[in-house]
């Protein structure tokens, strides 16, 4: 097993499995896991194992209708071990309700959490989340 796989299995058997839902949509009537309670949670795990967790907005292509390619917004998450420079990274897309920037940046915020909560294996405290989305707002 490579060193950053010992590191992230050491830093999980210290993370806690979920963490409790700290803030609401009360109009929308969910409650949900903030990113900077998520990052203050484990962000002191990580380091002490010499791990660092770096994520960015990106794009993806992806094939038009028309047979041209697109690029879509997403969302680069990376696992890096300090020590050897080992990394562990994966893009998802983001899906945009609306289309201008406050979409993108509550894409972008949203993303990180469960990028960040996923990589860790770190659970929200209730199985189902947010309002749901027009599928005619996925990009693909």
């Amino acid at each position: 097993m490579s060193a950053i796989h010992l590191a992230l299995a050491g830093a999980q058997a210290e993370l806690p499995t979920a963490l409790s839902r700290d803030a609401a949509n009360e109009s929308a009537g969910y409650r949900y896991m903030t990113l900077d309670a998520l990052i203050a949670a484990t962000r002191p795990i990580l380091t002490k194992h010499e791990l660092t967790i770096t994520q960015w907005p990106t794009t993806l292509e992806r094939a038009e209708a028309d047979g041209k390619m697109a690029l879509v917004p997403a969302l680069r998450t990376t696992i890096t071990h300090a020590k050897d420079g080992a990394t562990m990274s994966d893009v998802m897309p983001l899906y945009l309700r609306d289309k201008d920037m406050q979409g993108l940046g509550s894409a972008i915020t949203y993303a990180r959490r469960y990028a960040w909560a996923s990589a860790l294996g770190i659970a929200a405290e209730e199985d189902t989340d947010a309002a749901p989305m027009p599928q005619e707002d996925i990009p693909f």
